[in-house]
């Protein structure tokens, strides 16, 4: 897979105006979800909505990315089990002071391309019971676990393999990683 994000199928450039108008349909969604059907709301959201896609414009201009459906549906799935396992863990661990710990830290080598699919990766790493992102480099993203076992690295590849199933992308393999 290319190192270049332009060159990649999960990467599609649209017009200008379809991105902002799909950039301001989810903010009036996140708006319509803080405030419900209340229409007296929209005298603030509307204007708040507005400007908050032409920023997110500004910011992020060029291309954008597009999802699998099915990609999607299946991250949703083991996001909504990971959450809940990550939150039983965490409990059982609060309540449980004979439970032995293994902290350290774990180089987690690419095999995503970069891109901000990267990104996504590191902030869905904290729904892993016990594991925290520490650094992101070009090569690795250092993890913190609380169970330095073989699974913590194995929980790190497939939550990438769904982050890549998620945007249709291609993991790079081992050599390609660390080269």
């Amino acid at each position: 897979m290319s190192a270049d994000p332009s060159n990649n199928p999960a990467v599609t450039t649209a017009s200008p105006l379809r991105r902002g108008l799909v950039r301001a349909l989810g903010l009036a969604l996140v708006w319509v979800g803080l405030n419900g059907l209340d229409a007296a709301s929209w005298r603030i959201g509307a204007p708040v909505v507005l400007l908050a896609a032409w920023v997110s414009m500004r910011l992020l201009p060029a291309g954008s990315w597009r999802w699998s459906a099915r990609g999607a549906a299946v991250f949703a799935a083991y996001f909504l089990r990971e959450s809940l396992r990550g939150g039983w863990d965490v409990a059982w661990r609060a309540l449980s002071p004979g439970l032995g710990l293994s902290p350290a830290l774990v180089s987690h080598p690419w095999r995503l391309p970069p891109g901000p699919w990267r990104l996504f990766f590191c902030s869905t790493i904290s729904l892993l019971p016990g594991t925290a992102v520490v650094a992101i480099g070009d090569r690795h993203v250092c993890v913190h676990v609380l169970d330095n076992s073989p699974a913590a690295a194995e929980e790190l590849r497939k939550l990438e393999g769904h982050v890549a199933a998620l945007f249709g992308l291609e993991l790079m393999n081992e050599k390609e990683a660390v080269a």
